[in-house]
């Protein structure tokens, strides 16, 4: 049988890469007043731009991953609604893909994840500042507390911390259209929630007592925060941020927006929503948790506290209030995170920290395997909003699948795989400034 020539084997590549790009155009949501050609120019012109925020590369192998796992792993995420996956170890990215359509510079809704990446950063970031500490009464920073019998129990800590007693909103019920009273002016009014959260929002416990998840609770917490910045350099959170952690993280302002893009003037503040409303990319998510894994250094320079890092990463100390009733272990909430210290992620190790938002907005910090993970995009449990079936699907997708990822130590290691590294060792003796000496 005569070999087709070369001309004819051109054309054929040329029919099925058509054929490829009217697949690929075909899975596209276009907006036809758009040609589509253009439209597709777009995709790819996203998905190719070269990334605002620079970093260090290495192969999977290189530091101790497997390529054709990640790659496993990955393909199953694509099928998951998955728009962003970035894997980093020994403080090189090894893996990175986002599916067309969506590149490195494309930032994406966070959710609760929020309270990780931009509640607890502005948070470490005024404590780093000296400008309150977590045991400081709430009231000394919202006046109207004072004098309250309950409220002015609450401290700074407890709103972080989720032991405040605020009650919370659900917002599925407000899609819903479940919800009455003050609830439903906060879900439908996000300019009231400051006001309804310092005058309105009921005391279900004595504060500092139990946990109970309130994201409410982040909103008097940005009170706070914004009212301790007075007569400072930076007046507000957002500037706070700016200044004090992305800039220094070499995270460009394209690269991240908080409180829904809209900020809230109260009792002569600029205020923004910390707890949710954030967008970030991929890689801002993953510089932040570098930071966090490096116990607020980057690049060897301290820009948060080790210090108050460390008590922010302490866990409530006290009981939670978990909803269902599986009675299995679960992740120990601490100042926006999650805490793998009981076990309640049988997959990762005992020292995994988790910032997490709706959707499996994951962002997976684990000191030991010097490993940062971000994943970005749509539930991993379809419809199924339980907590049960949230975690199920956490750990099939995500954690069982980075941890089968991993072969041997990080190139940033001498020790076994599961030990802690040095470049990773937490510091000791730190005062609250983060210098090194006597805690006090």
């Amino acid at each position: 049988m005569r070999e087709p020539p070369a001309r004819t084997t051109r054309r054929n590549r040329i029919v099925v890469l058509l054929i490829l790009l009217a697949a690929a155009l075909a899975a596209l949501k276009i907006d036809h007043r758009v040609w589509p050609m253009e439209l597709f120019a777009q995709a790819v012109a996203e998905h190719f731009q070269r990334p605002n925020i620079a970093w260090k590369t290495a192969s999977p192998a290189a530091e101790g991953m497997s390529a054709r796992a990640l790659d496993a792993m990955r393909r199953e995420l694509a099928r998951h609604g998955t728009s962003a996956l970035l894997v980093v170890r020994g403080g090189r990215l090894v893996y990175e893909w986002y599916p067309l359509r969506i590149g490195p510079n494309q930032r994406h809704y966070t959710a609760a994840l929020a309270k990780a990446v931009i509640g607890s950063m502005a948070l470490l970031a005024a404590l780093t500042e000296g400008r309150l500490r977590l045991d400081d009464p709430a009231w000394k920073y919202i006046p109207r507390w004072k004098n309250d019998p309950v409220r002015s129990r609450i401290r700074i800590r407890d709103l972080a911390f989720h032991t405040s007693g605020l009650a919370d909103v659900d917002f599925f019920k407000g899609q819903d259209d479940e919800l009455h009273g003050w609830r439903a002016v906060y879900y439908r009014h996000p300019a009231e929630r400051f006001r309804l959260t310092i005058d309105r929002v009921p005391i279900l416990f004595t504060p500092g007592t139990r946990y109970r998840y309130s994201g409410i609770g982040y909103y008097a917490l940005a009170y706070a925060v914004t009212e301790s910045l007075r007569g400072g350099p930076d007046p507000d959170i957002r500037s706070l941020l700016r200044d004090r952690v992305m800039r220094p993280l070499g995270i460009p302002q394209r690269d991240w927006q908080i409180s829904y893009e809209t900020s809230y003037p109260v009792d002569g503040m600029t205020l923004y929503a910390m707890g949710s409303g954030a967008s970030l990319t991929a890689r801002a998510e993953a510089r932040i948790g570098e930071l966090l894994l490096d116990h607020g250094r980057w690049n060897g320079r301290t820009i948060l506290s080790p210090y108050w890092v460390a008590q922010l990463l302490r866990g409530t100390g006290v009981p939670a209030d978990m909803p269902g009733p599986d009675h299995e272990p679960h992740p120990i909430p601490s100042g926006g995170w999650w805490l793998n210290t009981d076990g309640a992620w049988p997959s990762l190790p005992r020292d995994a920290i988790a910032g997490e938002g709706a959707g499996h907005q994951t962002l997976l910090v684990v000191p030991s395997l010097d490993l940062v993970v971000v994943r970005q995009g749509r539930s991993l449990a379809g419809h199924d909003l339980g907590p049960a079936r949230y975690r199920e699907a956490e750990d099939r997708w995500i954690f069982r699948p980075v941890m089968a990822a991993i072969t041997g130590s990080s190139a940033q290691s001498t020790g076994p795989v599961t030990a802690p590294h040095s470049r990773r060792a937490p510091p000791r003796g730190l005062s609250r400034d983060g210098r090194t000496g006597r805690v006090p």
